[in-house]
């Protein structure tokens, strides 16, 4: 936590103090989420809904989408943290964390929140919830897999993937054809699937499919 929490708050301070103006394109997620549209030439709508709401919850200020950004990252953190502790063992889950400073896509980069910033959490605890109910047999931690996966679908398209990712693993694997002797996993991905359908009937209408 001590080191989690120095570097989210040098990613606070740093763009806070010494940034003129919003980097990257962050500008333009500031006002592709202030038209609170379903959809965007820049994919799904989620962050820039986030972003949007951050800064106007800090006074319009961009600091409030500097602090998102680094609660993106220590909740990405702290799922690897237990999923780590899950698999093996607090000690190593830490030094697993300790070891994730040193990567740029952590640090650097993530004042400039965006789709990408946001789905470091969302692909996390999405990963996290389905070992629990997987892995560990917990039958509640499904709904938590299709909240983060639902959520996950509506920042990136990149969440296709994990979802197919994730099917795979299940038929592949014995645990995970156990658990579809279960509703739970197929109301999972009906419910995923029901979040993300609103940006997908928007595609077909706009998006030139």
């Amino acid at each position: 936590w001590v080191a989690a929490l120095a570097q989210a708050a040098l990613w606070v301070l740093v763009p806070a103090l010494f940034y003129t103006s919003p980097p990257g394109e962050l500008a333009a997620a500031l006002a592709i989420g202030q038209a609170h549209q379903l959809g965007s030439w820049r994919g799904p709508p989620l962050a820039f809904w986030f972003a949007d709401f951050a800064f106007k919850a800090a006074g319009g200020r961009v600091i409030g989408v500097y602090i998102l950004a680094q609660l993106c990252v220590l909740a990405a953190l702290w799922a690897v943290f237990a999923l780590g502790r899950a698999m093996v063992g607090a000690q190593h889950a830490a030094m697993a964390v300790l070891l994730m400073g040193g990567i740029l896509v952590l640090s650097a980069p993530t004042p400039e929140f965006g789709p990408a910033i946001l789905a470091l959490p969302l692909t996390a605890l999405c990963l996290l919830h389905y070992w629990r109910a997987v892995g560990e047999g917990r039958r509640n931690a499904w709904i938590a897999v299709a909240v983060t996966l639902g959520w996950l679908l509506l920042t990136s398209y990149w969440g296709l993937l994990l979802a197919l990712l994730l099917a795979l693993f299940t038929l592949a694997t014995r645990a995970g054809r156990a658990a579809l002797a279960s509703i739970d996993p197929w109301a999972a991905g009906a419910t995923a699937a029901l979040i993300a359908l609103p940006h997908a009937v928007w595609l077909l209408r706009f998006g030139g499919w």
